[in-house]
């Protein structure tokens, strides 16, 4: 325990330079730390500075998580912008329109593929950036467009997008302070 306690100690003040340090670990298997050389120990480098630890705050990008397969040209923009996260499509009959915004404009041997729930949107045409979707059951769900090459190699791909579609039936009446019936009166 001492040890750790040492070594997080060592790791917290600012040094301009790296560290040696000896890391050997005993015959009852404790792993120990020194400043000075032991046998059987091993050097370790410590590279240290006075510049903050803390991680960088996380950007959000319509870019991909991961590089392209392909090594041809990526796109800069490429994003759903409508529906806009978390948006709510209230008795549409399921009715939902998706615009993309792709810059520069799509090459003519690449195609876009929408997924809604991970399923590809079929019936539309592979160079449009807006899909008129019908029928989407109500519920929450995840939008994504993909970039393929010619061969269907996955270019690019947007941010997921959730968006909810509700419809109000008579299994499930919409409620809130407007719609109720007013409280009857107590005699």
């Amino acid at each position: 325990m001492r040890t750790v306690i040492w070594l997080i100690g060592l790791l917290a003040f600012p040094v301009f330079a790296s560290q040696t340090v000896w890391k050997w670990v005993d015959g009852q298997g404790v792993t120990h730390f020194s400043d000075t050389p032991v046998a059987g120990a091993t050097k370790v480098e410590i590279a240290t500075s006075n510049r903050d630890a803390r991680p960088a705050p996380p950007t959000y990008s319509s870019r991909p998580a991961t590089e392209p397969v392909n090594t041809g040209p990526s796109y800069r923009n490429f994003e759903i912008w409508k529906p806009v996260p978390d948006q709510s499509f209230i008795n549409t009959g399921g009715q939902v329109t998706v615009n993309l915004r792709v810059d520069p404009a799509l090459q003519t041997d690449h195609q876009i593929v929408l997924t809604i729930d991970g399923r590809p949107m079929e019936g539309f045409s592979r160079n449009t950036q807006q899909f008129d979707l019908k029928n989407i059951p109500r519920g929450t769900h995840v939008a994504v467009a993909q970039i393929m090459d010619g061969r269907g190699t996955k270019l690019q791909e947007t941010a997921p997008v959730t968006f909810y579609v509700r419809q109000e039936s008579v299994a499930q009446p919409p409620v809130g302070p407007n719609l109720r019936p007013p409280p009857k009166p107590r005699s």
